[in-house]
């Protein structure tokens, strides 16, 4: 497609984790069938159909391939042919079964001929330098505007956790599909329920992003709601009811003490008065005179 030279891509990255599934570009179709295009002679088969396939051809129906680009059959006919008008493949068809053959597909993939890279290398050596001196000076230009840009944003502050939390579990949240408004719900949700705990909710949001749950908010109410817990709200409860049965049976202990001394003291007194009055009535009898 140009002179300036070719890399190799591992066709691994069609499913890594890292990148979205979602609909390819037209560049990376193409792409797509440069991988997927056969890199030696072979048979493949495909439904009761088998299919000799030469280096550079690819077997796929339109079906296969729309689902794969998550396109639409009519999209992936019009772009194919639009390839094959500007001689990048040449197309067959047999029992419903395209077969695309991928035009200068040895230049596409030299580095995966290691009998000719003592050739390919002085040939593309020639060719290196005015692209190298061409790099460098798109490399000095984005320099100059990188200096010139303006500094990046510094991070947030944040004047409470609860700002905090409203900061970054909403970003958070949204990063792993679920929509703002459902964010904010569910948060406001966490907090009451939590008791206004900001930072147990924006830990459980970390931890559910660490951990790439993929449905954050059962995963996130299970944690707030799970048994440590559930385990420590009961705890303080009981300590709390500990601490009341505690103090209550102290007071209790008192009052029954003070009770007890009272009616000693009142028993004592009573005695005394008996004893007194018996010696008064002693004294004023008559005849003990």
């Amino acid at each position: 497609m140009s002179e300036r030279g070719v890399f190799a891509v591992d066709r691994g990255i069609w499913d890594h984790p890292s990148f979205a599934n979602e609909p390819l570009t037209e560049r990376e179709a193409w792409i797509w069938l440069i991988g997927e295009a056969s890199f030696k002679e072979r048979a493949k088969r495909i439904g009761s159909l088998v299919l000799p396939l030469k280096r550079g051809q690819v077997a796929a129906s339109l079906r296969f391939m729309a689902v794969k680009w998550q396109w639409s059959e009519a999209r992936v006919r019009r772009f194919l042919k639009r390839l094959a008008s500007d001689a990048m493949i040449d197309a067959s068809t047999d029992a419903r079964i395209t077969v695309l053959t991928i035009c200068n597909y040895d230049k596409y993939q030299k580095v995966s001929l290691p009998r000719d890279a003592g050739k390919d290398a002085r040939s593309d050596a020639a060719a290196t330098r005015p692209r190298r001196k061409e790099e460098s000076k798109e490399s000095t230009e984005v320099s100059s505007e990188l200096r010139s840009a303006p500094p990046p944003a510094s991070a947030p502050i944040y004047t409470d956790s609860r700002h905090e939390l409203w900061g970054e579990g909403v970003p958070i949240l949204v990063s792993m599909g679920v929509s703002e408004s459902g964010a904010r719900g569910n948060i406001g949700r966490w907090l009451k329920a939590m008791r206004d705990d900001s930072q147990a909710v924006l830990g459980a949001i970390q931890r559910a992003r660490d951990n790439r749950v993929l449905n954050p908010i059962p995963w996130i109410t299970q944690a707030l709601a799970g048994p440590k817990n559930g385990s420590a709200h009961h705890e303080i409860r009981t300590h709390s009811y500990s601490n009341r049965s505690s103090s209550a049976a102290v007071l209790a202990g008192v009052a029954a003490a003070t009770e007890r001394r009272a009616r000693e003291r009142g028993a004592t007194g009573q005695q005394w008065k008996v004893s007194s009055n018996a010696d008064v009535a002693k004294n004023d009898d008559p005849e003990q005179q």
